[in-house]
């Protein structure tokens, strides 16, 4: 592992070395505010290579990373302003290996062109052009841009990616019964339980039947009728080092009594930009003592693995079900469940069946029925796990970018 993560190392010095070399001094900011769009230019002594892109949490932002630069503009010694248009504050921040310039947006906006000018009568510009989008638009495209594709494939060649556990001695399952506390979920139609009790007897039902084949740690985000933030429940799974977290609902389909049987959910493309926006702005993946690209490559690594990850099992949970169960969709969903965009852990969300279904509430709410469906979510873990420690298998940790001892799947 350590010729493997020296490589990665050795790949990013190479990347990055050529940038100290040709520091670019910023001289000037300036906006133009227009009908459709807001434009934002910026000087610089040099030409200047820039990486454009926009994130979409905690606030909408503007982030430029050049590959070297330092402030020299008059007027703003504090190397920070105030933008016009869809553009608000701005600070320039040199801390980073690459240095860069956040703005602040005033609402959801997508970048519509990026140009590089020669100087007339000034600098070198860099051109950005800001056009206002839905919400929806915005945050499907905003995200920390991926790794440049010869770097990833090159460390992957080289270094081989990824790592095979001699065992699999302590498969970590993360278990996630929905909603509970102050939150009901889904109400009951048919009598029984509201989905917060139907999926915590589930969970628990799971947690026994894994328990009992003494191949698994198995950690609940909860075990009693509380409520849980979306966000603790991943931060457990991370904490926990987890190699699969399943997230068990109950679904609705409001005065629609026809809608019937189990779907399976993992992570989108918009899930997957949370995922890598959360990765960085976290901090999990940070290290001063690496550069930059590297924490970059080793997010997209775990992002591609987990995802693919994720598919396999869902896959397999879909086809363990629907040999005890209907099911509403037996094709791969995927969706952008708060509980699904950690970078790390394989994940997918569970609907056992619709409340608002006659016969789906009552297998759901008959201790024997819930067994029924656990003991097959309890098969497809065991088939995902199968293969443990074969040859194959990749997972990365954060931090250090090692693999997390644990888990493979066919």
């Amino acid at each position: 592992m350590t010729r493997i993560f020296a490589l990665i190392l050795a790949f990013a010095a190479a990347l990055l070395a050529p940038q100290a070399a040709h520091a670019q001094d910023i001289t000037a900011i300036r906006f133009g505010e227009h009908a459709t769009h807001t434009r934002v230019v910026i000087e610089t002594r040099t030409p200047a290579r820039v990486r454009a892109h926009t994130l979409s949490e905690p606030g909408a932002r503007l982030v430029l990373s050049f590959e070297s630069a330092s402030w020299a503009v008059d007027g703003l010694p504090d190397a920070a302003g105030l933008g016009a248009g869809l553009v608000g504050a701005f600070r320039f921040d040199d801390a980073a290996s690459h240095p860069r310039l956040v703005f602040s947006l005033s609402g959801p906006a997508n970048i519509r062109q990026q140009m590089s000018l020669d100087p007339a009568g000034g600098g070198y510009r860099t051109v950005i052009d800001l056009e206002p989008v839905s919400q929806a638009a915005f945050a499907s495209v905003s995200g920390f841009p991926q790794a440049a594709a010869t770097i990833t494939e090159l460390v992957a060649r080289e270094a081989g990616v990824g790592f095979t556990p001699e065992s699999c001695e302590r498969i970590r399952v993360v278990i996630d019964p929905g909603h509970g506390g102050r939150d009901p979920g889904a109400l009951a139609r048919f009598g029984g339980m509201h989905e917060s009790g139907v999926v915590l007897a589930a969970g628990l039902a799971l947690r026994d039947i894994l328990n009992e084949s003494g191949r698994y740690e198995v950690i609940m985000t909860r075990d009693t009728d509380v409520f849980v933030d979306l966000y603790d429940r991943v931060r457990i799974a991370r904490e926990a080092r987890a190699d699969l977290f399943i997230s068990i609902h109950a679904d609705s389909a409001g005065d629609n009594s026809g809608p019937q049987g189990a779907t399976v959910y993992s992570m989108n493309a918009r899930a997957e930009s949370r995922a890598r926006d959360r990765a960085i702005t976290d901090g999990n993946w940070v290290d001063i003592s690496r550069p930059e690209e590297v924490s970059r490559i080793l997010v997209e690594m775990s992002i591609a693995n987990k995802r693919s990850q994720s598919e396999l099992f869902a896959e397999a949970l879909r086809t363990e079900v629907g040999r005890t169960a209907a099911l509403w969709r037996s094709t791969p969903m995927e969706a952008n469940f708060a509980v699904l965009t950690d970078a790390e852990t394989p994940a997918v969300l569970f609907e056992m069946g619709f409340l608002t279904n006659r016969e789906d509430s009552r297998r759901m709410n008959d201790p024997a029925g819930r067994r029924r469906l656990m003991q097959a979510a309890a098969a497809a873990i065991d088939t995902h796990f199968a293969g443990c420690g074969a040859t194959g298998w990749t997972y990365w940790a954060a931090n250090t970018g090692a693999p997390a001892a644990v888990a493979s799947a066919r």
